[in-house]
């Protein structure tokens, strides 16, 4: 997943893909052999080769030799917790708008799975804050960074209690990955500047109705979506074209909220009432997450 190009080097991580397409991730080291379906590949033999290079095992058995992308990483990361999943990074870095420069603050690490996708999104003008209850989670999540991304200075990692506060203030997008994230709301409207974004990931319908809810109820936030995405492979072949038999499919929900303005009000319109504009048509839901049928995505936008 690095942006290192070039021959395959000495501590390199690699992937190795046989003909069923079963991914193996390695790490090349010089002297020593790696170990694939049983067998011993020497890494000399495989370092200074070109990306996309084909190797055979002393078996006989060809296997094809690459850097892993983000997507072949994370599945056969060294971990000791779940990650979340590239299927839910995206969604979350593109609807929780995480981009260069940005101030981002996550809660939880887990092995670091979401801490690669947040460094590489702020990029080297950002800064990522990442707090951890646990010292051997955050141990293993500074691990994997530097194994799979490199040296990160702009990252801070803080061994500590969320629930505690937040030393940082006036940042941009917030990101949270614990299992009763309503409860720290207080702390997040405190960290978060107003129109921030704040993300969070949970497994279960019942955490995401907690969630929506606090944030509906605190006052603090608005704008609330919550979507899940399955994700499906499709097995292709010269006279077969069908869905793969296996599907990634839940994993988790992702909940997004922009934080308001200080002293700013903005509530949904209570369920049952029907209020209208005053044209006499029936005004738009702010917080409906549903979109009309038809018509032109642009509308309203202002091009002048």
């Amino acid at each position: 997943m690095s942006r290192v190009s070039g021959p395959l080097r000495d501590r390199d991580a690699v992937v190795l893909i046989d003909r069923k397409q079963r991914t193996y991730l390695r790490t090349l080291r010089a002297g020593r052999t790696i170990s694939v379906r049983g067998g011993a590949l020497a890494s000399d033999t495989i370092i200074g080769q070109p990306e996309g290079s084909v190797v055979v095992t002393p078996r006989g058995e060809r296997l094809l030799v690459l850097r892993p992308t983000y997507a072949q990483l994370i599945p056969n990361l060294p971990r000791q917790a779940q990650p979340i999943y590239p299927k839910d990074v995206g969604p979350l870095l593109l609807w929780g708008d995480i981009g260069p420069g940005m101030r981002v603050i996550e809660v939880g690490t887990g092995p670091g799975a979401l801490t690669l996708a947040l460094l590489r999104a702020v990029g080297p003008t950002g800064e990522l804050v990442s707090y951890e209850l646990r010292e051997d989670f955050a141990a293993r999540a500074q691990d994997n960074v530097a194994r799979f991304h490199g040296p990160a200075p702009n990252w801070t990692v803080r061994v500590a209690d969320a629930f505690a506060g937040f030393v940082e203030r006036d940042v941009d997008r917030i990101v949270i990955d614990l299992a009763e994230p309503w409860r720290l709301l207080d702390v997040v409207a405190a960290a978060l500047r107003p129109g921030g974004v704040v993300t969070g990931f949970v497994p279960t319908a019942l955490q995401v109705k907690g969630f929506v809810d606090g944030l509906r109820a605190h006052g603090g936030f608005a704008a609330v979506e919550a979507l899940e995405t399955l994700t499906r492979f499709w097995h292709v072949r010269e006279r077969s074209l069908r869905p793969e038999h296996r599907m990634v499919a839940h994993t988790g929900f992702l909940v997004f909220a922009r934080r308001l303005a200080p002293g700013a009000a903005f509530a949904l319109t209570p369920f049952g009432r029907s209020d209208t504009t005053s044209d006499g048509g029936h005004a738009h839901d702010p917080g409906s997450t549903q979109h009309d049928q038809g018509g032109d995505p642009r509308e309203g936008l202002d091009d002048d």
